[in-house]
């Protein structure tokens, strides 16, 4: 049985390392990157089983990254940002976001939201 393939995309690299190895402690295979652009290679080059995508970052930002995503692919999307306003909750679950994580989180909290959407 192969482990569950997560993207974690966020321009932060300590928050980057901390989710992969909570990811990996918890038997998923994690994959990094920092951009939107990064995150669609990625998704292309590999058969991804669910992205959590950062809404604030250099060039192409989460939310043209969370649509173009949602264009070529159906993998769930769990978004994770500061932004904690309804309007933006619902303008990324209306771009195609599955889940809409505040930061801080737990990552208790994290890892069942990915088994939710991994259901």
């Amino acid at each position: 049985m192969s482990s569950d393939r997560v993207l974690v995309v966020d321009d932060e690299p300590q928050l980057r390392r901390v989710m992969r190895t909570a990811l990996v402690a918890n038997g998923y295979e994690a994959y990094e990157a920092r951009t939107g652009e990064e995150a669609l290679a990625a998704l292309r080059e590999n058969n991804l089983d669910l992205v959590l995508l950062d809404m604030n970052m250099p060039g192409m930002g989460g939310m043209a990254a969370c649509r173009a995503i949602r264009a070529q692919s159906d993998v769930p999307i769990l978004v994770l940002s500061v932004r904690d306003s309804e309007k933006d909750k619902i303008a990324a679950l209306d771009a195609g976001a599955d889940d809409y994580i505040t930061k801080p989180f737990s990552v208790n909290e994290l890892l069942a939201r990915i088994r939710a959407n991994l259901r």
